[in-house]
Formats: structure tokens, sequence, C-alpha cells
């Protein structure tokens, strides 16, 4: 089963009465000027747009911070091809910014500025995410293959893989160690980008879905626990220097925790768990009430703009129609809301 269709089981158990949202802005979706984009670090946020699974309609929308509104399909409309099916992620390195589009089994590969198009990489089973772990070399987790790909930066190519234990999810490089989380392993698991070779396995709950570093070099990983038998996930910390747990913070089996991040000075925690949730990188239990409390909203994505610290949250809606972006203030207050596409899964600041 692919992961989305796992999320979504659940989103809609959640979301069974839920199918609008608020919806104060109604103007659609704007269309880029193709000769004239030139995205500047600092001009907005990207949003990778899932879209319906095997539909084959995702897409990637661009918030703009000067304008406050969202081009929709930008790689579609820059280049006059679609992007594929379930746009999984997103990295910008060295001037190129590489998406992951899950399903169709590919990476595309474009100019960060321009947007326009200049490779694809394919030859994936199932790919989630990419992480340059030297100047010439990437890692891409994968969903089914029971390995890590690799990539070639140099000219963009699929050069092989090494085995991995199960489902490979979020990936982060710290010194020249690369930590991994499962998503149907109870480990994250410790990487040597020189040999290629899994190193060690550090015991936290299953379902490890995404990953922190904070202001003291710790590695957090958040859990949303054991889908098929509805063991409880969790949030731990970890020292990356010796692999081992410092700090262990439960979960329940009503919990469906995700999308843990970090606002720039890395000293505050924030991830999903229905709502929001935040808690500061020196808690050793976790926050009781949310920060925004979600009433009619699916919230499927969070992240928190580095140069203010205001907290961007997408709405999936009910999962077939288009998502929403809301734009928080430091103290939770609703400053703005724009549409994107269908099943707005992550945002990356540029």
């Amino acid at each position: 089963m692919n992961l989305q269709v796992k999320i979504l089981a659940i989103g809609l158990l959640f979301s069974l009465s839920i199918f609008s949202c608020k919806k104060d802005k109604v103007e659609p979706p704007t269309t880029p000027s193709v000769t004239a984009l030139n995205i500047q670090p600092g001009d907005g946020v990207f949003i990778t747009d899932e879209g319906t699974f095997q539909a084959g309609n995702a897409k990637l929308s661009f918030y703009n911070f000067t304008s406050g509104n969202s081009t929709e399909d930008l790689f579609s409309q820059v280049n006059s091809v679609p992007l594929g099916d379930v746009c999984q992620s997103l990295t910008t390195y060295n001037g190129k910014t590489y998406i992951v589009v899950n399903n169709s089994g590919k990476i595309e590969v474009v100019a960060t500025t321009t947007f326009a198009h200049q490779h694809t990489i394919s030859g994936f089973s199932s790919p989630r995410f990419i992480l340059p772990v030297s100047s010439t070399k990437a890692y891409v987790s994968d969903l089914y293959a029971n390995a890590i790909s690799i990539v070639n930066l140099s000219n963009d190519t699929r050069t092989g893989s090494f085995a991995f234990p199960g489902e490979s999810e979020a990936m982060v490089m710290i010194g020249s160690e690369v930590f991994v989380s499962s998503t149907d392993k109870g480990f994250v698991y410790v990487v040597n980008p020189t040999t290629d070779l899994v190193t060690d396995s550090i015991p936290v709950a299953k379902g490890g879905n995404s990953l922190q570093v904070d202001n003291n070099g710790k590695l957090w990983v958040l859990c949303f626990g054991d889908y098929a038998t509805s063991a409880p996930g969790g949030l731990y910390k970890i020292n990356p220097t010796n692999h081992t747990v410092e700090l262990s913070l439960p979960l329940t089996t009503s919990d469906y925790a995700t999308k843990l991040c970090a606002n720039a000075a890395k000293d505050t925690l924030y991830y999903l768990n229905y709502s929001v949730y935040k808690m500061a990188s020196s808690n050793i239990s976790l926050p009781a009430t949310p920060f925004i409390t979600a009433s009619t909203q699916s919230f499927y994505a969070i992240g928190i703009r580095p140069s203010n610290g205001e907290v961007f949250v997408s709405d999936a809606v009910n999962y077939t129609s288009n998502g929403r972006l809301y734009r928080y203030s430091l103290a939770g207050i609703l400053l703005d809301d724009d549409l994107v596409g269908i099943c707005p899964g992550e945002i990356y600041f540029y």
C-alpha cells in the first residue's frame, strides 16, 4: 500500500464530517509569466501537491510572500508537460530543484530560478526524499525497494543503490553520518556515506516519518506508530555521537503525529497531531494542548518561515479537491490563506 493511501485512510477516519474549510479567498490560482519567472531566495515557499494517487495530477504550488497569492502547477505551466503521479518532496541544491515524484518513480530536475526542466532521473521504485551527502552524490529514500538509491549530482543520473532493511523515509546528515528513519521498522538507521553501508540501528517506535536536528546538535525523530497493529508512536531525542536515545516521549494509540519541523534557531519544534503542536527543544514532556487547533481543517503539512518564524500549515480539505495554505503569526493568529493543489503534503522555504 502506498504511504499516501495509509495516511489518507487515517485522515478520512478523523475527517468524516469535514468537507470544507475557511475560504475567505476565492480567486483562482495565478499563472506565471514564463519569460519573466525569476525565483530568488526569500521570494516565497514551495508546496508539493501530491494529487490523487494513480490519477497523475500531481502539481507544485508556489506562494509568493509579496503578493500573498499562490501559483498552482508551476512545473507544468513553465514546461508544458504534467509533473506526474504523487509529488512527494523536493530539495534545492546548487541552483537546481529536485522534485521527487513518488508513484511515477522519478525525480524531475529544474533550474530553481526559472523552473525550466533540465533532467529526469528515473529507475526508482517508490522514491520519497533526496538528500545530498556530498557535492557530487545524493541518497534517495524509497518506500518499496528495500534499498536507498545513489544519484550522481554531476550529471543527475541514478548510478546504483545499497541495501536497506525496509521502508526508508526521512534522512539527515550529521557530521560524517547519515541518519534514516523507517516507517515499517522500529529503528533509526545510521549510514556511512563513504562506504554506502548501514552501520548501526537505534531503537524507536515504528512509523518514523520525520527528523530534525536541534540547537544542541541532537537528533529528534517523530514516529506515528504501527499502522497494522495500532501500537503507539512517540517523539525521541537521540545523541548522534554515540547513537543513544536520550529522551523518549510516548504518544497514545489515538495519536497520529507527523511532519516534525523546527524554527530557524532550532530551539523550537513543531509537529502535526491533527492540530499543530509546539514545544521547546529543551522540553522533557510533550505539549498538553495544541498551539493551533484544527476546527474544520485537515492539517497535512507544516513549515516555519526562517526569516520571521511565521507558521505555514496546509489543509488537505477532503483529500480529493484543492487544498489550502494557511499563514499564522508567531502567536498562532491566522494572517492569510490561499488555494493550492490537491493534498498539499510538504512545505519548503527557499
